[in-house]
């Protein structure tokens, strides 16, 4: 195999799996090589046998005399005498020959000449199938450019976003981003049950009912953002009813002469219970998105695992979102810039499946290494104040407030199930160091403390408790990296904090992270649901699952699938003593992710 083919087939198999198996970026710089090798192979060997092709067709069609002329230059006396002759020879016979079959002689004339020209033809024709596989790598070298620099071509600058952020009993942070100027302003009212109400339009052709004397209250108006925090800002509203569903108009004063007012756009959410009074709940779990991946030509790249969490967004509450919402060093690490991370949020938000799912579902987050670098565990160093200033402009500030100033790790309730969500990167310890195995941490001596408090403060409170992680609590994984990254890689501190949950009834464990999915029984007999990716790449064939290894318990493994992602059903209502507490997993893989692939009902516990 030559170097031409060597390079082509290298570009193929790169760019293929840049594009459609796992977007690496050792793998594409090595495309990056590999597409310019073999284009300036190709178009050399095309070039080359055309050129070849037409030299020898002008050696053969050139005329006689020319020919005569060339010999008689370079040819001997002796040489040129006997061709000569022989010509003449050639002459009276051809002569002859047309005396007696003029015709048959005129049609073989005529047959040779056509083969001449046609040998002509197809020797200044491009050789088809090199030209077909010219067409081919350029192509895959388009896609992959596209994929990998789509948001520094299409930045998102004037992107408009208007989603409900952390929603309580009594009031519901709005974000917002808004780049016109002009002073907003935030109209809501109920939304009640479609039975027996008046029907009307919204903005966007949703269609909804409202009591009849039901009015629009103002939440008043207030100035646009800056540019400061990218244009986005958020607005709390207060004074709200609990179990009520509202919809919420945004509006701009538009700075005219007549002051007119133009509606920008619309969410619509439910208030959460009363705390500590029985509740249903339904949410959505799962982490790691890429847009387009895998890839999809088209003007408008999508996020497909949200596009598929759509089809179950009327009867989600909320999402929690475990990490990665960017990834900021796959394909390619822009910079360490906030514009650079913020490109990347811009990105997310302005995918059509992200406008209407997050519009109609408030969706919480936790960060992850991705949102910074890939294995973060550099605490405040840089990159990660730049980081998370875009996190915070973008994800963080509607989240729940913590009750610690300047943390990223939270805690909040729905009627009586209650959810702490952890921050794995800020302070962890670095695992390399030597105080890996005994001192190594992961949530860092303050946030645990805080956690333990949280932990005493629920046990008996509320009848169902979720721990959010970024990362894996089970020690299942043990492919690439997972020794460190995970929660495996701080055993002592995993020992710990499991000996405290142990003794806390019907708590369980949400994760992401490792782009696979698995239910397990921990050690300490809590469960934990990973779940992962929404839409992003799975490992093929790399790695290994193992199972019930250290004390665990596996109920369920699940490695195939670009798009997976959880919906648990919560029931304190129907028995309050005994809560019910379902995880159902979806992915596209199954039902188109219409129906769930796998169901799990877990056993609840007296918790009072």
């Amino acid at each position: 195999m030559n170097a031409g083919r060597i390079a082509s087939v290298l570009h193929i198999v790169c760019a293929s799996f840049v594009l459609w198996i796992v977007p690496a970026q050792l793998v594409f710089f090595a495309d990056l090589v590999a597409f310019p090798v073999s284009l300036f192979l190709s178009l050399r060997d095309i070039i080359t046998r055309y050129q070849l092709a037409t030299d020898n067709n002008a050696s053969l069609t050139r005329p006689d005399s020319d020919d005569q002329a060339d010999a008689a230059a370079d040819a001997t006396t002796a040489e040129t005498t006997a061709l000569a002759d022989g010509a003449s020879h050639v002459l009276r016979q051809r002569a002859q020959n047309t005396d007696t079959t003029p015709t048959a002689t005129s049609t073989d004339d005529e047959s040779a000449l056509q083969r001449e020209s046609s040998a002509d033809a197809r020797g200044r024709r491009l050789p088809a199938g090199k030209t077909m596989l010219l067409i081919v790598k350029l192509a895959l070298f388009a896609m992959v450019i596209d994929f990998v620099y789509r948001p520094l071509v299409t930045p998102a600058h004037d992107l408009f976003v208007f989603r409900p952020g952390y929603v309580s009993h009594t009031s519901a942070k709005l974000h917002i981003r808004y780049t016109d100027g002009g002073n907003l302003e935030l109209r809501y009212r109920e939304l009640l049950p479609r039975s027996s109400l008046l029907y009307e339009n919204t903005d966007d052709d949703t269609s909804y009912d409202f009591a009849a004397n039901t009015p629009w209250e103002s939440a008043g108006e207030f100035a646009p953002p800056t540019n400061e925090t990218d244009f986005t800002a958020i607005s709390t509203l207060l004074n709200l009813q609990p179990s009520t569903r509202y919809l919420v108009e945004l509006h701009c004063r538009q700075p005219t002469l007549h002051a007119q007012t133009a509606l920008l756009g619309s969410v619509e959410f439910k208030t959460a219970p009363v705390p500590h009074t029985p509740s249903r709940l339904r949410f959505g779990s799962g982490s790691c998105i890429k847009p387009n991946f895998p890839y999809q030509p088209s003007w408008t790249p999508d996020i497909h695992g949200f596009r598929s969490m759509l089809d179950h967004s009327d009867s989600l509450d909320l999402i929690m979102f475990m990490g990665d919402f960017v990834y900021a060093d796959v394909p390619l690490y822009f910079g360490p810039e906030a514009e650079d991370y913020r490109r990347l949020y811009r990105q997310v938000y302005a995918a059509q499946s992200s406008r209407r799912l997050m519009r109609k579902v408030p969706m919480l987050h936790v960060y992850d290494d991705h949102e910074i670098k890939n294995n973060w565990h550099d605490q405040d160093q840089p990159p990660m104040g730049s980081a998370m200033t875009a996190f915070d402009d973008y994800n963080g500030r509607a989240n729940p407030p913590s009750s610690v100033p300047d943390a990223s790790y939270y805690n909040f309730t729905y009627g009586n199930i209650a959810f702490y969500a952890w921050d794995t990167r800020r302070y962890r310890t670095h695992w390399e160091t030597a105080e890996r195995h005994e001192g190594a941490t992961m949530l860092g001596l303050k946030q645990k403390q805080h956690f333990i408090e949280w932990l005493h403060d629920v046990n008996h409170t509320a009848a169902v408790k979720f721990v959010v992680s970024s990362v894996p609590v089970t020690t299942g994984w043990s492919n690439f990296d997972s020794s460190q990254d995970t929660w495996r890689g701080y055993p002592t501190e995993r020992a710990e904090i499991l000996n405290l949950t142990q003794h806390v009834p019907n708590l369980f464990y949400l994760s992401g992270d490792r782009h696979e999915m698995a239910a397990v029984e921990l050690p300490s007999g809590n469960i934990e649901f990973s779940t992962s990716p929404i839409s992003q790449f799975t490992f093929p064939l790399v790695g290994k699952f193992k199972k019930n290894r250290d004390g665990e318990h596996t109920i369920h493994y699940r490695r195939p699938g670009h798009v997976k992602y959880g919906i648990l059903d919560v029931d304190t209502e129907t028995d309050p003593d005994i809560p019910r507490i379902t995880y159902s997993l979806y992915t596209t893989d199954v039902h188109q992710g219409k129906r769930p692939a796998w169901v799990y009902e877990a056993k609840g516990a007296p918790w009072r």
